[in-house]
């Protein structure tokens, strides 16, 4: 009898412990963006979402400017009749401006640190004005899970590789890797993704249109997708391929002699074809001439990460990974440069669908 006793007492002793919290009586910000403010300050914008009693939802932006993003969310209180929490934030997002000349590792400590914050909150860098685009409606929604959303759909059934809290951490700290985040825009009232900003350490210093993402994520990891690739195959024909499944496999034998061979295998349906017949030879067609673009795309983009000296792709990891004895990171970022790194693919269409 004593010990049921004793647990029961222990939990209610734990549970008097428990800090509580009303959603009425608290401000909980979904996303935060930072920019540069005046004299070289920081200016902190905040959205938290006013859940009305008839179901709509009012978004209420804090704009505050500081020294030090401490300061900034201590300057929130400062204007809003109920504390502050930072316990639901999806999102953070930088401009451009920042992550090109500051860097964004300050600011992105301070999230790292916050208890209360997760680790599958998403980073992005925004490519147009943050307080613009965080004072915007997006229907009746709460603005911070909003954006969430549209990165996390994106991440999951489209082409952006995941990019939260976690694995910017993780590629900033390890060896053989370079951090990227979605850069986003706001065009005609709609935020949508315009790419990856590419980091070396904690900067900005290149980037990759959207149109690149789908040879990116190839390169970068294996991934199934609703979405879809589209081909031309000259004399005005098009074919849309979807339900692509990728699979990505780094070759290290030739890494003695310099080299190193990405291979990239796709699985892809045809749903859409804008000629007259889809034969066996328009199917052969459409494979290789899919291979050949995404192939040639590939190798321009490993060029210019190479040029940049940046690894985003995580070549510096795998050539860790098998490296017996102690990994000198420094030798192989003098290597990497001059490293022969080859791109082969292969299409394989399993299915053919509606021809227009």
């Amino acid at each position: 009898m004593k010990l049921p006793v004793l647990l029961c007492i222990s939990i209610l002793l734990l549970s008097g412990c428990v800090e509580n919290s009303v959603v009425d009586d608290i401000q909980m910000v979904t996303v935060i963006g930072y920019e540069k403010g005046e004299d070289g300050k920081i200016k902190g914008i905040a959205v938290a979402p006013q859940f009305q009693a008839d179901g709509t939802i009012q978004n209420s932006v804090y704009i505050e400017e500081a020294e030090i993003s401490k300061e900034i969310r201590s300057q929130y209180n400062s204007e809003s009749p109920k504390p502050f929490v930072s316990g639901k934030l999806q999102l953070a997002i930088y401009s451009r401006e920042i992550a090109e000349e500051d860097g964004i590792m300050e600011l992105t400590d301070t999230l790292q640190r916050d208890p209360f914050i997760g680790s599958r909150a998403f980073l992005a860098i925004s490519d147009t004005d943050i307080e613009k685009m965080l004072s915007t409606n997006f229907g009746n929604a709460d603005t911070g899970h909003f954006l969430h959303s549209l990165l996390d759909h994106n991440s999951n059934y489209g082409m952006l590789p995941k990019t939260n809290l976690h694995n910017f951490f993780y590629y900033y700290f390890s060896e053989g890797n370079d951090p990227f985040l979605p850069l986003i825009t706001l065009e005609e009232g709609k935020v949508k993704i315009a790419g990856l900003a590419l980091l070396k350490e904690d900067k900005m210093v290149a980037e990759l249109p959207a149109d690149d993402l789908f040879t990116f994520k190839i390169l970068y990891e294996n991934f199934s997708s609703n979405d879809s690739f589209t081909t031309d195959l000259g004399n005005g024909d098009h074919a849309s391929i979807y339900n692509i499944a990728s699979k990505r496999n780094i070759d290290l034998k030739m890494l003695k002699k310099n080299e190193i061979t990405i291979k990239g295998k796709v699985l892809g349906v045809i749903k859409e074809y804008t000629g007259e017949e889809l034969s066996a030879k328009v199917i052969d067609k459409i494979e290789k001439d899919m291979e050949a673009e995404v192939e040639a795309k590939g190798r321009e983009m490993i060029k210019k990460f190479q040029e940049e000296g940046i690894d985003p792709l995580g070549l510096g990891n795998a050539v860790r990974s098998v490296t017996r004895g102690k990994f000198d990171y420094d030798q192989w970022k003098d290597r990497y440069q001059e490293v022969d790194i080859k791109f082969n693919m292969q299409v394989v269409i399993t299915e053919s669908g509606v021809i227009e």
